[in-house]
């Protein structure tokens, strides 16, 4: 994770100075109250209709539902493949792109899409373009997402470019954090790539890394109900967030009134929930009888929000459910490129949930920092550290029997997959997977804005794609407890994960 380099860019004699940003951190930052809530939906009335979903009915009272035919779905397994389709769909949308993600990168292969972007709106006057980007991430350094799409910005009304901006970066916090700095305290990091009625969702970012050789994963779905509530979402944030004009300032969307780092945290936090909540709320009740019109569906799409500080808590309460839910004799694969499980998480997986679990984290090899010179090479033993805290807390409660940890490498590779597979008693194919940008960690549930899709199929040509993504990624992934235990962990990393582990 780019962002923790600055965690790890002081040698360890300078810890007091770390804690003391650390208390200006919790000092500055305006702690007005902010109500949490889940997303209170009441989805859709219907349940699955075979016997083998019954324990997964309950999904349907947490999110709408989008009824889809699983051949309309494709598992893309490599970066290239992921660009290409970027690329490819850039060049030939026809009516309209909508991005989210957290950054976009200033390179050649970025460009190329610039590019693909300019030369179908030169064609294609019905084209209409939205880009949602992060503020503090996009507008780092003189050359940057935000300079990189003012070209665009510029040439056409029909295309826009949203940056969110956190509420909780304001007052002196803001003023005195610098670049690098500023973005541990929220980002938007939703990755969402939409062209006409096609979603690509997937947990990486729009940078060359992200396209050559860092794994992540990506799902590619064909269907307009879905594509067209992602399109509205997306729209939802970007109400929020701030615009950026042709003379590169930004000003407020036409539709709100509030300052992120100017207006009361608990007013613009209040305000945006309430639309996004209100949003999913009446899609749910659209879809009330979509699995009755849609008679070919044999697979089913929950789309899932994760927004902390706007005190919403929709994505990480399902995962808990669908941890805590799971049957017995059930088998769970869960990745992340990022091992900082959240306690809760860590609770609900060693006390709550009967299936067995394997779990695929970076290996110090598939981590950026590895061998890095000076403190930044102790990054990689940080999510060791995590690790291994969590493998304790198995082998105390005696529940170690059902785990195996695991850690990705494959030589000149970064990892960044995350998501979750789920196996049915019996079954040797996933049945659900969850896939986008969350991390299962601190941040995704408490710090920035995330989405998933919880995807259940009984499509066999699906679930077989699933299950090669999977053997993809499990495949690099060598057993990783006496390692965890074993690996020597610097005293100053012990220090820096105790003083700012939620932050990352």
């Amino acid at each position: 994770m780019k962002l923790l380099i600055i965690l790890f860019s002081w040698p360890y004699y300078l810890l007091e100075f770390i804690k003391m940003i650390r208390r200006l951190l919790t000092t500055f930052i305006d702690h007005q109250p902010i109500p949490s809530t889940d997303m209170n939906i009441i989805g859709s009335s219907k349940s699955f209709r075979l016997s083998t979903l019954e324990s997964l009915n309950w999904l349907h009272s947490e999110s709408p539902c989008f009824p889809v035919n699983g051949n309309k779905i494709k598992v893309i397994l490599e970066p290239s493949q992921f660009y290409d389709t970027l690329a490819e769909s850039c060049l030939h949308a026809k009516y309209r792109i909508v991005m989210a993600s957290l950054y976009l990168g200033i390179g050649d292969l970025e460009n190329k899409l610039i590019a693909n972007i300019h030369t179908n709106l030169a064609q294609n006057d019905r084209l209409k373009v939205d880009m949602l980007l992060d503020y503090t991430r996009g507008t780092r350094g003189e050359i940057n997402s935000k300079t990189t799409l003012m070209s665009l910005v510029r040439k056409t009304k029909n295309f826009k470019l949203s940056l969110y901006h956190t509420p909780a970066l304001r007052g002196l916090t803001k003023k005195l954090m610098p670049p690098r700095w500023n973005e541990l305290i929220g980002l938007q990091h939703m990755k969402l790539y939409l062209f006409d009625e096609t979603v690509v969702i997937s947990g990486a970012n729009l940078s060359k890394d992200y396209f050559t050789n860092r794994q992540d994963r990506y799902i590619m779905i064909e269907d307009k109900p879905l594509a067209d509530f992602y399109a509205n979402l997306i729209g939802k944030v970007q109400e929020f967030s701030l615009q950026v004009k042709q003379n590169e300032d930004v000003e407020l969307h036409s539709k709100w009134n509030l300052v992120p780092f100017e207006a009361a945290t608990v007013d613009f936090a209040s305000v945006a929930r309430e639309r996004i909540v209100d949003f999913f709320q009446t899609i749910a009740q659209q879809q009330k009888d979509a699995m009755d019109v849609r008679k070919d569906a044999d697979t089913w799409v929950f789309p899932l929000v994760e927004m902390g500080q706007l005190g919403l808590h929709h994505d990480s309460l399902v995962t808990k459910k669908l941890l805590s839910s799971s049957l017995k004799h059930s088998m769970l694969r869960l990745a992340s490129g990022y091992f900082n499980l959240t306690d809760s998480y860590m609770h609900t997986l060693t006390h709550d949930c009967p299936a067995s679990c394997s779990i695929l984290m970076a290996h110090p090899n598939a981590n950026g920092f590895q061998g890095a010179k000076g403190p930044a090479g102790g990054i990689p033993a940080a999510y060791t550290l995590i690790a291994r805290y969590f493998y304790k807390k198995l082998k105390k409660a005696n529940q170690h029997h059902r785990f195996k940890l695991l850690e990705y490498s494959k030589p000149g590779w970064t990892y960044h997959a995350k998501g979750l597979w789920y196996y049915l008693p019996g079954c040797d194919l996933p049945t659900v997977t969850l896939i986008g940008s969350s991390n299962f960690g601190e941040r995704s549930v408490n710090r920035d804005l995330e989405t998933q899709i919880c995807l259940v199929t009984t499509n066999e040509s699906l679930q077989r794609m699933l299950q090669v993504e999977t053997d993809h990624l499990f495949q690099n992934g060598s057993m990783a407890e006496e390692a965890l235990m074993s690996r020597p962990v610097p005293r100053w990393v012990r220090t820096v994960v105790s003083l700012f582990r939620n932050y990352f």
